[in-house]
């Protein structure tokens, strides 16, 4: 009767807790930022690719953003949200891009990405946040759809860009 009633006071108040932030947190935060502003920095200032192309071609940065933003105001939801982003873009991203040359700190980028969804993922299931994970998943998953269909659209009018992307050979295309 008490592991029954002890149970019960476990499940309610993880639900109705706010979500609380540690050092883990804090960190993978920090550490996805740096790499956002490293990779925000390769496709203005080195690729010069405009905010459209930069939004296109780092899609890792957004949702690193929103990451960010979900730890600060500490969302659920929000953290569910980016979870689903990070999941696509960056652990999608350790198989799509290559593991030499300048896509190795591309894939650091993605190894923490991939920390982050696994932390959030891990936080959010332990504390037994079952309506923010579905909320923030729903959310996450509309974001992707609009973000796929941009991003077709436009690297269908920039043909060589995504080539150029996946190769690491950071330049523009050749004719």
């Amino acid at each position: 009767m008490q592991a029954t009633q002890r149970i019960t006071e476990v499940r309610s108040a993880a639900v109705d807790a706010p979500f609380e932030r540690d050092v883990v947190g804090w960190a993978l935060a920090g550490l996805n930022t740096l790499s956002a502003l490293n990779s925000t920095y390769a496709f203005f200032v080195l690729l010069k690719v405009g905010i459209v192309g930069w939004l296109m071609m780092n899609t890792c940065a957004p949702g690193i953003a929103l990451f960010v933003l979900g730890y600060a105001l500490a969302s659920p939801i929000i953290l569910s949200a980016a979870a689903m982003m990070m999941l696509r873009y960056g652990t999608a991203g350790l198989f799509t891009f290559g593991w030499e040359g300048v896509n190795l700190i591309a894939q650091i980028g993605h190894i923490l990405m991939t920390l982050a969804v696994f932390y959030v993922g891990c936080r959010l299931i332990r504390e037994r946040r079952w309506r923010e994970i579905a909320a923030g998943v729903g959310i996450g998953a509309a974001l992707l759809a609009v973000f796929a269909l941009a991003q077709s659209a436009w690297f269908g009018a920039h043909p060589g860009m995504l080539e150029m992307l996946f190769s690491g050979n950071y330049g523009p295309p050749t004719p």
